[in-house]
């Protein structure tokens, strides 16, 4: 057992790669406006199938975030999304020219990986009997498109990052789990910062076709804008969409000397597993229930510290009632009190991404004091009848937040974040 001295932790730098908006200030007044980043697909013709809409990242001149012209061949789309919130995330947090090339690591998390770039290369190798196929790239060239390792080994090489480096398959719940990872390295001195957070780019004719088959994705093509609708009773599935979200972790008594600017507190990280099946949660929520108990203990807080939730909400008929029944059992009826809203009714789901970037939008609305929205609340679900903050965003005096996520395989995860003197105010209100 390790006998090192647990550090905080505290969040620094934001960098944000999504549908609605690059960079953290532009995302954050997309967010705070409701603009959807939702439009029809253009990546490819899309016409065959059920659903045609995603939130694709319309405007990524990849060198204006930082990228060379060989990390824009070599990289896959996915990849070259988590290497510009990387560089937007440590510009942010001031330490772009004195990082600590040894004790700084990566932590990237990912769901579907390299599948759209795997797939756009076997059109290449096989053809289409037209013309002999050719190879884009030579052989080590390929492997940097389709190794599932590049996001963070990207990021690494790219600075020079010699610290703790891990890529993180938990479908959905990714960007957070690394992000937990980060949070554990740093708490016990194996790292004194972390770029951690998800990417993934899977708009692809397989990926949309196989979500279709599921009968997952939203088909309101004819008003993309308003497809994506958690909570809303006239939700219809999720909307594939792609980004990146990067956050820059450090220790706090390290960042408190530098004089950084401290976005939040990460407070605690938990992490547990439905068991019951590979996409919905139980009718009840019960492992979310657990998850959320545990979440709160880890964190020592009660529901009533508890101000603000950034929920899974990803728009889908089975996963909403599922949230809100959990919600209801945690909290009782203090859960009519606690404001929920939805990331996801914005920029639909990022896959890997979504939580990582949830996470920033919870420590930006810790920062700013304001509330961003769930838009598309139209028509009340009697099974939906918490303040899911519908529609416009809120002024609010916040404390504490928590963000959860659950993904594919039944993995979730929840993470709690404050504001940078909220221990410190609680220790002046206990006597301490």
């Amino acid at each position: 057992m390790s006998t090192r001295a647990i550090r905080r932790v505290v969040i620094t730098g934001l960098g944000v790669i999504a549908p609605n908006g690059n960079g953290r200030e532009e995302f954050w007044q997309a967010c705070i406006a409701g603009r959807s980043g939702i439009r029809p697909i253009t990546r490819f013709d899309a016409s065959f199938l059920p659903t045609r809409i995603a939130g694709e990242v319309r405007d990524f001149p990849a060198h204006e975030f930082g990228l060379s012209e060989n990390e824009i061949e070599l990289l896959d789309r996915g990849t070259q999304f988590v290497l510009a919130a990387a560089n937007l995330a440590l510009r942010d947090s001031g330490l772009e020219e004195r990082i600590d090339h040894e004790g700084c690591g990566v932590a990237i998390g990912t769901a579907m990986g390299p599948v759209a770039e795997g797939e756009h290369l076997w059109r290449l190798f096989t053809g289409d009997g037209a013309h002999q196929p050719r190879y884009p790239a030579e052989g080590a060239q390929l492997f940097t498109l389709l190794s599932s390792s590049m996001p963070a080994a990207a990021i690494a090489t790219h600075h020079q990052l010699h610290g703790p480096n891990t890529v993180i398959a938990t479908g959905c719940s990714a960007g957070a789990d690394a992000i937990g990872q980060a949070f554990w390295h740093i708490q016990e001195g194996r790292a004194t910062s972390m770029l951690a957070g998800g990417c993934d780019s899977a708009i692809s004719p397989s990926s949309i076709s196989v979500f279709s088959i599921m009968r997952a994705l939203s088909t309101n093509n004819a008003e993309p804008e308003r497809a994506s609708r958690p909570y809303d009773a006239r939700r219809d599935g999720f909307v594939m969409s792609e980004g990146a979200g990067v956050l820059l972790l450090e220790e706090r008594e390290a960042a408190l000397e530098r004089g950084a600017t401290i976005y939040a507190e990460l407070v605690a990280f938990v992490s547990n597993n439905n068991a019951y099946h590979m996409t919905p949660l139980p009718t009840n929520g019960r492992p979310l229930q657990d998850l959320l108990r545990l979440a709160m203990d880890e964190a020592s807080i009660t529901p009533q510290d508890l101000g603000y939730i950034n929920s899974h909400g990803s728009s889908t008929p089975s996963n909403e009632p599922a949230e809100t029944a959990a919600y209801k059992a945690v909290f009782g009826d203090y859960a009519y009190r606690i404001p929920i809203s939805a990331t996801k009714s914005m920029i639909g789901h990022t896959q890997g991404a979504a939580s990582a970037i949830e996470t920033i939008v919870t420590a930006l609305a810790l920062h700013h004091q304001i509330l961003p929205p769930t838009i598309n609340q139209e028509e009340m679900d009697a099974q939906c009848d918490l303040d899911y903050v519908p529609n416009v965003a809120r002024p609010t005096h916040l404390q504490v937040a928590l963000t959860h996520s659950s993904g594919f395989g039944g993995v979730n995860t929840a993470l709690v974040l404050a504001r940078p003197d909220f221990l410190e105010s609680q220790e002046r209100a206990k006597g301490l």
